[in-house]
């Protein structure tokens, strides 16, 4: 059966509208999913903050009102880093999470959210850890990145060490230590923020000077 006339010429047409409306659609999800989830991670902030100080209002008598409750959280969360700033405050914190060690349930728990939240931020201040080497892994001319952590020397082995942390991807809080004689250290260019962000992409956001494919400076 012969097609119509013209048919073949509007199929094609059609197909390449098709095209243009898939390959648009794919740049708008690309452009509103990072945009959506930084809301809703915002929005779910927002609401946690405001309901941490709704009782005190609540047994004040007061209105619900989330923007009152949201500001008086970050007023008391101020409170309490001055608090910390001070010999006394720092006192009753240090007994507050002695004692929430010594409970069997809680121990657990709140020591493993401070230690995730104390190793993030010497990640973020410590000058040594935003130090980004590679190593040789698995296998040669593969590289790890991984962030110095520290150095020390094993008296048994006569052997200095370099300790890196390696993270995964995506959460680079997770990983794992490894010491590594200083002779397999291999140094990187990438700044502690963009290693960060490779990592927690998975390897979709390259910094614009390792993307562009450029053969580093010499000297």
């Amino acid at each position: 059966m012969t097609p119509p006339p013209g048919l073949p010429e509007y199929t094609a047409r059609a197909q390449t509208v098709l095209r243009h409306l898939w390959s648009r659609l794919l740049t708008g999800i690309l452009i509103a999913v990072p945009l959506i989830v930084t809301f809703w991670v915002l929005s779910l902030a927002y609401s946690f903050i405001a309901k941490i100080s709704e009782p005190l209002w609540n047994t004040l008598d007061v209105k619900n009102v989330p923007a009152l409750n949201f500001f008086t959280t970050l007023i008391l969360l101020i409170a309490l880093g001055f608090m910390a700033q001070h010999v006394l405050g720092r006192r009753i914190i240090d007994r507050t999470e002695s004692a929430l060690m010594r409970v069997p349930l809680i121990a657990p728990l709140y020591g493993a959210v401070k230690q995730v939240l104390d190793s993030f931020r010497m990640m973020g201040s410590n000058a040594q850890t935003k130090r980004v080497v590679y190593l040789e892994y698995p296998s040669p001319g593969s590289l790890l990145i991984g962030f110095v952590t520290g150095q020390y020397l094993e008296p048994r082995l006569r052997q200095q060490y370099t300790l890196v942390f390696l993270p995964m991807a995506p959460n680079p809080l997770a990983g794992f230590v490894v010491a590594v004689p200083a002779e397999r250290i291999i140094e990187c260019s990438l700044t502690f923020e963009e290693a960060t962000k490779l990592i927690v992409s998975g390897g979709l956001v390259v910094p614009p000077s390792a993307a562009s494919g450029e053969p580093p400076m010499a000297g």
